[in-house]
């Protein structure tokens, strides 16, 4: 039984034989390895380039969210400071008050003449 495979020739364009190389037995496994991982690859990348292509709109939507949170995010950022200083004067407003109060306290009250 022959054994399988092929023989590749390289024939320059003057006719004469250049190079020629059997594959057969091992070389031949080796080669249809590589073919199909050659396949397998055209193949993965030919399915990434498609999903990226249909998925245009979709990563399109997804940065204007991404915006839209960041301009969100700042605004918080604005009303938690605006908060900060609201509070700090609320607390100047305490200390003013407990301040004025002590002084009354101090001050004696005259008494009512119409009583």
């Amino acid at each position: 039984m022959p054994e399988k495979g092929f023989t590749v020739m390289f024939i320059s364009n003057t006719g004469k034989t250049h190079r020629q190389f059997n594959i057969s037995g091992p070389k031949l496994y080796f080669l249809r390895i590589l073919l199909a991982l050659a396949v397998l690859l055209i193949t993965a990348s030919s399915i990434i380039v498609a999903y990226g292509v249909l998925n245009v709109g979709e990563t399109e939507k997804l940065r204007s969210e991404i915006l839209q949170l960041q301009d969100s995010l700042a605004t918080r950022r604005n009303i938690e400071a605006r908060l900060e200083s609201l509070e700090s004067e609320i607390q100047r407003l305490r200390e003013y008050r407990q301040n004025l109060e002590s002084i009354v306290v101090e001050i004696p009250i005259p008494e009512d003449s119409l009583e």
